[in-house]
């Protein structure tokens, strides 16, 4: 395999770390302090990166809810959150909240809709699963790439930033006034008995780590690793 052996090795190491320690008793501190492990693989593209070099491709298990919520739905949501995690025996999948009451009709549909679902998972490749909405709140979608970001760049995983500047970009929420609005979730909601925004980041590495492809990649990976490299002379 023509592949470059560091790269192996740093996504080996850390995929082996989310086995070992992203399970069902992590607190928010070990997440917050290993989140750079998830935006190193994720959202700067190593995992990716490795798996292009043995022509492999990832997919993940998303909440199979995904499938059957509108966007219209979501923008109405004041706050909706994907879940999924398993924290200490719990699992939440799925929440949100309206600003009104729906009408029997609107419940009926909804159930219909969503009944074959709640608790089920569907593949999708990486690059989608990172762009589906982890969040409503107040309106606004937050993607699972967003939540990465802020944890490691914002709340001290990696960069400690306080700052949110109020700038606009092209009509649609900028990324700072995104991360005010996980300001307000992680400051006042939980879920399952967790911090809202550590559950949701936990689900994240969680789904990762149980996939399929990303077993078979840290397998393959483990053994492309440990081959001693060939000193030419």
């Amino acid at each position: 395999i023509n592949m470059d052996l560091e790269l192996a090795r740093l996504v080996a190491e850390d995929l082996d770390y989310l086995f070992k320690e992203w399970y069902q008793d992590i607190d928010d501190a070990s997440l917050r302090r290993s989140s750079p492990v998830l935006r190193a693989l994720l959202v700067e593209g190593l995992l990716g990166r490795a798996a292009h070099q043995v022509n492999r491709e990832i997919r993940v298990m998303a909440p199979a809810i995904a499938r059957v919520v509108t966007q219209a739905e979501l923008r109405e949501c004041t706050f909706f959150q994907a879940g999924g995690a398993k924290y200490k025996g719990m699992m939440v999948q799925s929440m949100s909240m309206i600003p009104r009451a729906k009408t029997p009709a609107e419940i009926k549909a909804s159930y219909q809709r969503s009944k074959d679902v709640i608790g089920k998972s569907y593949p999708v490749k990486l690059g989608v699963f990172l762009k589906q909405t982890s969040f409503v709140v107040k309106g606004v979608p937050i993607n699972r790439e967003e939540v990465i970001k802020y944890v490691a760049n914002k709340l001290g995983g990696a960069h400690y930033d306080s700052s949110r500047p109020s700038s606009k970009e092209s009509g649609e929420a900028s990324l700072d006034q995104k991360y005010s609005l996980l300001d307000e979730v992680r400051m006042g909601m939980s879920t399952a008995d967790k911090n809202a925004v550590y559950y949701e980041l936990l689900s994240i590495g969680q789904r990762v780590a149980n996939s399929r492809d990303v077993r078979g990649l840290r397998k393959l990976l483990d053994q492309v690793s440990s081959v001693p490299p060939v000193i030419r002379l």
